[in-house]
């Protein structure tokens, strides 16, 4: 279908965030024209998969967060930036992740995660030339003043946290696909590759001086590892190759805690030591005093925001804001924006998808799931974890993240409960008494 094709190519070139024809993101004119094409072929051709549209289960949620946002806009100083947020976070969570949900069902799962994998290898390709040779495709690509931001490097992204958080999705989709191809002759090349790409995509992480991605890569390696490790007890030859991927993982990131372009090795120059200490000496208490702010304005006014043009991501002027800086963390902001309503409806959103992947990879100890999912799985609830220092909600990759596996989850808990019920009702059949054939005496 061609709004397949689409739907690919605007995630290839997802990356390319300040790429800006017309004031929106090259991505997402894509998307939009997928959007149109996935319209047109489900209303006259794909007719099975229609109801993606009315039964995106996030739907119900979308109703609060609409009634909330519509009360604070009142209170709003800016009516049409914060119009322009609502429909930005409406649009991620009802068209955008139906429209991710019918590519599930057509079966492009994998397209769409290897297209995603490369649109990060490619921005951590530009951080690393930049980084190893001096020149400046990253702000030439992205706009920025220079090739690094507080000493730390943005890429194509225009923002550090915002390219280690990316980078940790597509490492951790990297690190399924290495592990789904299985090791025997002729596939070692292939696995070099891998082991290629997810380095290249780790140093970047490294270069962006993330402590959010950090803790988030962290995080999802744990989870992919324990994960895999329970549904495939079993299988030892993934088990090893698993360990030693993780050993990779661990010796590359203590070997990058050195800079090792510095003559010196002098630890303290590493990212990692200075991620570390900005959070102690400033990161960590600046956004505390923001977030006591926030709360003491809902203290105020727990029911009512002030206003969807306080969103952390409107855009507008330090003098048109009421807190002393914007809010990284994104229900607390929401609270503080769009009242009461708007939060349970986000809360409702973030508690149902996260219990929905904690429920499958309790599911996955039983039965077995494949790696490409597990590995979709952790990146999720690393996106989870790392939203609550971030201030974007409309993140298209991080919605794309949990379309690709909402899709999956929907169907799949479909099928699994249609089996169910037919073991159930097979079983009820096989423990009831053979009925007497009457004979036919003569």
């Amino acid at each position: 279908m061609p709004s397949t094709f689409v739907f690919v190519a605007a995630t290839l070139l997802l990356s390319l965030n300040f790429v800006r024809p017309l004031g929106l993101a090259v991505s997402d004119w894509l998307y939009f024209g997928s959007l149109g094409l996935a319209f047109i072929e489900t209303f006259l051709i794909e007719r099975r998969h229609l109801s993606c549209w009315w039964r995106n289960r996030f739907l119900w949620a979308v109703v609060l967060i609409l009634f909330g946002a519509i009360l604070s806009t009142m209170r709003s100083r800016h009516w049409g930036v914060a119009l322009i947020e609502l429909v930005q976070q409406i649009f991620v969570v009802t068209l955008f992740i139906s429209l991710t949900w019918i590519m599930v069902r057509r079966g492009k799962l994998s397209w769409m995660v290897l297209a995603f994998i490369f649109s990060g290898v490619f921005t951590a390709g530009v951080v690393l030339i930049d980084y190893f040779t001096g020149s400046n495709f990253g702000p030439i690509l992205s706009g920025t003043s220079s090739t690094q931001i507080w000493g730390r490097y943005a890429g194509t992204l225009g923002h550090p946290n915002k390219l280690g958080c990316y980078l940790v999705l597509t490492a951790l989709l990297s690190l399924g696909q290495l592990l789904t191809i299985k090791p025997y002759r002729g596939k070692n090349f292939v696995q070099l590759i891998w082991v290629l790409l997810i380095a290249v995509q780790l140093f970047g992480i490294y270069l962006s001086g993330s402590m959010t991605a950090y803790v988030g890569g962290v995080f999802g390696i744990v989870v992919f590892y324990f994960s895999s490790r329970f549904v495939f007890i079993r299988n030892t030859r993934t088990l090893r190759a698993l360990a030693v991927a993780s050993v990779l993982v661990i010796l590359f990131s203590i070997i990058t805690s050195i800079d090792l372009i510095d003559s010196s090795f002098n630890l303290a120059n590493s990212s990692f030591v200075q991620a570390f200490n900005r959070v102690q000496t400033s990161t960590a208490r600046s956004r505390l005093f923001v977030y006591k702010e926030a709360l003491d304005q809902i203290a105020r006014n727990p029911w009512f925001g002030v206003g969807y043009d306080q969103l952390s991501t409107s855009g507008i002027g330090k003098s048109s804001r009421y807190l002393t800086a914007t809010v990284h963390n994104p229900l607390l902001q929401i609270w503080y924006a769009g009242g009461l309503l708007a939060f349970i409806g986000w809360l409702a959103i973030y508690f149902s998808f996260g219990w929905s992947v904690l429920s499958l990879l309790v599911k996955g100890m039983h039965s077995k799931i494949p790696l490409q999912i597990l590995a979709l799985s952790a990146a999720a609830l690393s996106i989870l974890l790392m939203d609550q220092f971030q201030d974007a909600v409309h993140q298209r990759e991080k919605w794309l993240v949990i379309g690709l596996l909402a899709g999956w989850i929907w169907d799949y808990g479909k099928r699994r409960s249609l089996q169910d019920k037919s073991a159930r009702l097979g079983a009820f059949v096989m423990q009831q008494p053979q009925s007497i054939q009457p004979t036919n005496n003569k």
